[in-house]
């Protein structure tokens, strides 16, 4: 029950209408959408989707978020929609058509990529246990983004979500 609580947020939740609620509520829908549509061993925790989407995008106040519906911080690969970053050091951002197309995007990459391979490893450990250790999921994404202190700053965004909006 514990899978399916993390994985699909049966039950496990009150929404209120404050701007950073709306963006949580928004990438939630996203992401219980798409793990209703999956296999339920690559289904990703609700709250890890969240975290991440809050950090990449500051509630949904970046430029990429507003320009390009990418919530994650992913860089276009050659032939994809993208927005260019600003600055000196130039990134092609991949740009999406929806928010979900972005959050199905996300979440098909971490159970899909070779670079996740030991977060697909511990998921589906996870999903046999009957068991959801976040924090060891945030671990394993060690070469999601290039700050050293992405997966304490999950944490943090996580215990703030869990206790604000969960």
């Amino acid at each position: 029950m514990k899978h399916l609580c993390a994985t699909l947020l049966l039950l496990c939740y009150q929404p209120s209408l404050d701007p950073d609620h709306l963006f949580v509520e928004e990438v939630k829908k996203c992401a219980i959408e798409y793990n209703s549509m999956i296999e339920p061993q690559d289904r990703i925790p609700i709250i890890l989707v969240i975290a991440q989407a809050i950090q990449e995008t500051g509630y949904g106040t970046s430029r990429f978020y507003k320009e390009a519906n990418n919530l994650f911080g992913i860089i276009a690969l050659e032939g994809e929609d993208y927005i260019e970053s600003l600055g000196i050091n130039k990134k092609k951002m991949r740009s999406y058509e929806t928010k979900c197309d972005s959050v199905n995007h996300y979440m098909e990459l971490l159970v899909t990529d070779i670079n996740y391979k030991e977060f697909q490893e511990i998921l589906i450990n996870q999903y046999v246990m009957d068991e959801i250790n976040v924090n060891k999921l945030i671990s394993s994404l060690y070469n999601y983004a290039e700050d050293q202190f992405y997966g304490r700053k999950l944490r943090r965004i996580v215990k703030k979500v869990q206790n604000n909006y969960l």
